[in-house]
């Protein structure tokens, strides 16, 4: 089977619950927008290309990502995950490998997650995987039934699940690892029947069984990586999650915070070894810090310089610019560019 990845991330829909004139994949996560850390992760895998399918504002996201690594593909109108697909044959045209399917508002998938699911799916020799996870509280997620041999039999939607279906902890993360060969074959005999009239992907892995192939279930490794935002509780749950993978790396990486649980980062910062943060601090956008530099409590950097042995009093602001090496900034000083 081929290991040459496509990466096809769905990107269309304008996220209603989100309560914003702004798209959900635009919407801000720890400096960068959703979408950008789907993207990131992507990277990772070297694909032979990632097409991301745009609907609402999709001039804005096209904006946004002024990649020329990324072919974007309109879903003029949004009928359904199975359609956003069926709009990519052409982007798709000639590929004859796995298609990697993200969804742009599951912006926390780890790259070793995706490269450990593309792993099994090959190993596995199957024609489609769907990537799952176990809950404690499915609510209304897609239940994934097993058959006898382990193998995926279906995936049964929420209002659609009998008693004993709800009771599955097993559920569709809405991320699929299909062979190209069979992915647009299927997707051109979906059938929009269900009360929405839309085209669903999940009924692809149906179709894949009709037609005598066995469909992966492939189990991944924390819930919380594949948490899809709908709403801002939603978002505030991933700011949380991402913000402690974010600062447990720092630490790793030689950066002393007093108390991690207060110290906010951004993904966009940049931190040498020796550093020390205290509680409360704030590091955004393109700021970076060199070694043995002390932050003080509450203090708040944006798009900041601050070079070798220089010491960040208690609250004090830097607004970008640089502090030099050996500088000590006073605390409840304000430094703006000049």
């Amino acid at each position: 089977m081929a290991q040459e990845t496509a990466v096809l991330v769905l990107a269309a829909g304008k996220g209603t619950r989100m309560k914003s004139d702004l798209i959900k994949v635009l919407h801000p996560l720890m400096g960068q927008p959703m979408l950008a850390h789907v993207l990131h992760s992507a990277r990772y895998l070297e694909p032979a290309l990632t097409v991301v399918v745009v609907g609402h504002q999709a001039d804005r996201v096209r904006e946004a990502f002024p990649d020329s690594r990324l072919t974007f593909v309109l879903q003029a109108e949004q009928k359904g995950t199975g359609h956003a697909v069926a709009v990519c044959r052409e982007a798709l045209d000639g590929f004859d490998g796995t298609v990697l399917i993200l969804s742009g508002d599951v912006p926390l998938l780890s790259p070793q997650t995706m490269m450990d699911f593309l792993e099994a799916h090959h190993q596995l020799d199957v024609i489609l995987s769907v990537l799952t996870v176990a809950v404690a509280d499915p609510a209304m997620y897609g239940r994934v039934i097993r058959g006898e041999d382990g193998f995926l039999s279906r995936i049964v939607e929420a209002r659609d699940a009998s008693p004993e279906e709800l009771a599955v902890p097993e559920i569709n993360t809405g991320i699929y690892a299909v062979e190209a060969r069979f992915l647009f074959e299927a997707v051109g005999r979906l059938q929009p029947e269900n009360d929405q009239k839309e085209y669903y992907l999940t009924d692809v892995a149906a179709d894949a069984n009709r037609h005598g192939y066995r469909v992966a279930a492939i189990m991944g490794p924390e819930p919380e990586e594949v948490l899809g935002i709908n709403d801002r509780v939603d978002l505030a749950a991933a700011i949380r999650y991402l913000r402690h993978r974010i600062n447990h790396s720092w630490m790793r990486a030689g950066v002393t915070m007093i108390d991690p649980f207060s110290v906010y980062i951004e993904t966009t910062v940049r931190l040498a070894e020796d550093v020390t943060l205290w509680p409360g601090v704030v590091l955004q956008g393109r700021t970076t810090v060199g070694r043995n530099v002390v932050i003080g409590p509450g203090a708040h950097l944006v798009d900041a310089r601050v070079e070798t042995g220089a010491r960040i009093g208690a609250g004090a602001s830097i607004l970008g610019g640089l502090v030099p090496e050996g500088t000590e900034v006073a605390p409840g000083q304000v430094i703006r560019p000049d």
